[in-house]
């Protein structure tokens, strides 16, 4: 008997971990709702309730949100240039001193640009990666690197492999 248990038993388990592999490698297709052919994909589905009954939808249904208005930047571009620009995150290996605390003594955040020769606190644009998003240089990159290169810092090393280095084109604004 004990035999036969592990037998099945192995079957068993085999055939849990095929299914559950399936699940998680193709979620669309073990979620799927409708077997193709089976139902028109225009008609809704039909439902039957006794009389009175209310019914709430499982999911919140979508609101309509009217999206603002969008406005156009107020800056001027000075001027554009193409720079080959990477990115850094506030680790030891990447900066220098205090990895939180920039060239010009700001602390690190979102929209800090690291550029050699531009002022600290210009602001620069990336539309093609960025949009409309403003930059601001408030660090200093090695001088070595010249003033043809840029680093976004980024929240996590994570972020900032991803980037990479690429040759973006660079509004400076007024």
């Amino acid at each position: 008997m004990t035999k036969t248990f592990r037998k099945h038993s192995r079957r068993i388990l085999l055939i849990s971990l095929v299914v559950l592999t399936w699940q998680f490698s193709f979620p669309q297709h073990a979620m799927a709702q409708v077997v193709a052919g089976q139902a028109d994909p225009t008609s809704s589905p039909v439902v039957i309730l006794p009389v009175g009954a209310t019914v709430s939808p499982a999911i919140p249904l979508a609101v309509d949100v009217p999206t603002p208005p969008v406005t156009p930047p107020t800056e001027k571009v000075a001027k554009v240039r193409t720079v080959v620009m990477t990115a850094y995150s506030s680790t030891k290996d990447q900066t220098d001193g205090d990895p939180f605390t920039t060239a010009s003594g700001a602390k690190v955040k979102d929209g800090v640009i690291a550029m050699n020769g531009v002022p600290f606190g210009t602001k620069v644009r990336m539309p093609e990666k960025f949009g409309t998003k403003v930059f601001v240089v408030q660090d200093r990159m090695s001088a070595k690197y010249g003033s043809s290169r840029g680093d976004i810092w980024m929240p996590t090393r994570h972020a900032a492999v991803q980037w990479g280095v690429r040759h973006v084109k660079v509004e400076i604004l007024q």
